[in-house]
């Protein structure tokens, strides 16, 4: 464009004010010049104040060269000078200019579509960005790139029509973006191509925005204050219990449950353990095998998690219906089988964030879901100074006409079995099996455990459903030691263990209640079964 105005000072300052908004800008502070620079550059649209048009000199000058008489002229006026003609825009309200000079522009494309416009999250914030293309109906790509990851907003009309966030789409990943506050964006004028799944206006999404984001900050803290994870609540049943707040008040779908009773699978009381009987090999007399001493006295508490609860009343603002509610806790109960931090959990539910963070309250409240510590994600299977002992133990375990390395047997039901293999993954020596395990409750490796200079130990997993028992023997030849945990298969299992001369240890009997979730009581556990087997 050409703008052509007598005040050198003003013509720079509106210039500078145009060329932000990516207009190509030429200057001319009188008619002749205009017309000499209109001739050179071939200007979409002439800009002049009235003083150079007086008495149309400016419009007459254009109309008399063939060539530029088609140009459009529009004209700058002052607030005070009276009621606006068709061509006149208010030199004070620079978006107007901008919008009238794109609409008289002859070309098909848009000056200001062309150009991106680029900023920092900590300078503008992300809320304030939106009000801004809101407010001036702005249609285009909101690029965001945070230190978490990459997403997009798409606007038409100024209205956020769809969002991504990494994984996340819709809502779930407008609110997270919003709650951002360190990155970097980019916006790309022009219509977006995506399909609207942001039904709700924009100015409604932001001022619940502005009230989730410092919720979800405010339960984060108080969940995981140093990243802790979660886990169900060890059942007193093998039946997997997808809908643990059936019945929950704090939903409003009926009576108030009471709390779980924290209980191994044979309701196994917390007194001390005979550790006696608990190594009897199967059919023994009680009194013919000595107890051996284990690793576990040196580190007894250790091993045990603390659980965590929080008060089961809602707030007075919770998000969602009772029935999304509901759905919600199976949806955390059936991830959490296996240990999630916050960002994982938040991230694979679809539900806002603030919704599943107070459903996980209260179920941590009523008992079904406990936090793990840091410390407890993973652990080494041993001390460093206690592996040569170890070595030593399993050399002595290889049984002839079995192809080492020896292997630990752990039979538990099916439902157990799950905790069991994803605790010993974060064991960290365990070298655990790439594949699957089986869906039929089939003997499974669960893992290798390296103890150094080529020494190994195998943990192999038997799940004891009794239908499946003719295949029990594919894991139990050749084992060092069977270790039950609970009552799993009962008498089949110990019929198997006495034709086979095998030893059977009663965990529970042996290690008092046990949390399978624990890799750190899992390695107590197997290292106590070795010295069982190895009659120490």
């Amino acid at each position: 464009m050409l703008l052509v105005d007598s005040d050198v000072d003003a013509l720079g300052a509106l210039a500078s004010a145009l060329r932000a908004r990516g207009l190509t800008v030429a200057n001319a502070n009188g008619a002749f010049e205009a017309v000499e620079q209109a001739f050179k550059r071939r200007p979409d649209v002439v800009l002049a104040t009235r003083a150079i048009d007086e008495d149309s000199a400016l419009a007459d000058a254009f109309a008399a060269v063939p060539d530029l008489a088609d140009t459009p002229i529009l004209f700058l006026v002052d607030g005070a000078e009276g009621e606006l003609g068709p061509d006149d825009v208010l030199r004070g309200d620079v978006d107007h200019i901008v919008s009238r000079i794109t609409e008289a522009s002859p070309r098909g494309s848009k000056p200001t579509v062309l150009q991106e416009t680029r900023g920092d999250l900590e300078q503008v914030p992300l809320v304030d960005l939106l009000q801004l293309l809101a407010m001036n109906r702005r249609s285009g790509v909101l690029g965001i790139t945070t230190p978490a990851g990459a997403g997009e907003l798409r606007l038409s009309a100024g209205e956020v029509i769809d969002a991504v966030y990494r994984r996340l789409e819709g809502e779930k990943a407008l609110y997270r973006l919003l709650g951002e506050r360190d990155g970097q964006f980019a916006f790309s004028p022009g219509e977006p191509t995506s399909v609207r799944r942001i039904i709700a206006p924009t100015s409604r999404l932001l001022m619940e925005a502005l009230r989730q984001v410092d919720e979800v900050q405010r339960r984060r803290s108080e969940l995981a204050p140093a990243g802790e994870a979660y886990l169900v609540t060890e059942p007193s049943s093998d039946e997997l219990d997808l809908s643990p707040l059936q019945g929950h008040e704090a939903f409003g779908v009926g009576p108030a449950a009471g709390d779980v009773a924290a209980a191994d699978d044979a309701g196994a009381p917390t007194s001390v353990p005979d550790v006696t009987a608990a190594l009897l090999p199967t059919g023994a007399a009680r009194g013919s095998m000595p107890p051996p001493p284990t690793l576990r006295a040196a580190e007894p508490a250790a091993s045990m998690l603390a659980v965590t609860r929080y008060p089961t009343t809602p707030p007075p603002a919770s998000l969602g219906e009772p029935a999304e509610r509901a759905r919600v806790a199976e949806k955390i109960t059936a991830l959490l089988q296996m240990p999630h931090n916050l960002d994982e959990l938040l991230d694979e539910i679809g539900a806002p964030d603030l919704m599943i963070l107070e459903v996980l309250m209260e179920l941590t409240g009523a008992g079904k879901i406990r936090r793990i510590s840091l410390a407890d994600l993973t652990t080494p299977f041993a001390p460093p100074e206690h592996f040569p002992v170890l070595r030593s133990l399993v050399t002595r375990l290889a049984r002839p006409g079995f192809t080492p390395p020896p292997h630990v047997v752990v039979a538990a039901s099916a439902r157990r079995m799950t905790t069991l293999s994803h605790a010993v993954r974060r064991i960290a020596d365990a070298v655990v099996p790439a594949e699957p395990p089986p869906r039929a409750p089939l003997p499974r490796p669960l893992g290798v455990i390296r103890l150094g200079d080529g020494v190994e130990l195998a943990l192999v997993g038997l799940p004891t459903d009794e239908g499946f028992s003719p295949t029990w023997p594919l894991a139990l030849h050749g084992a060092a030691a069977v270790v039950r945990l609970g009552d799993a298969g009962k008498e089949a299992l110990a019929a198997h263990c006495e034709a086979l001369e095998l030893l059977l240890i009663d965990a529970e009997a042996m290690m008092g209640p046990l949390d399978l979730a624990s890799p750190g009581q899992i390695t107590l556990l197997v290292r106590a079964a070795l010295e069982a087997a190895a009659g120490v």
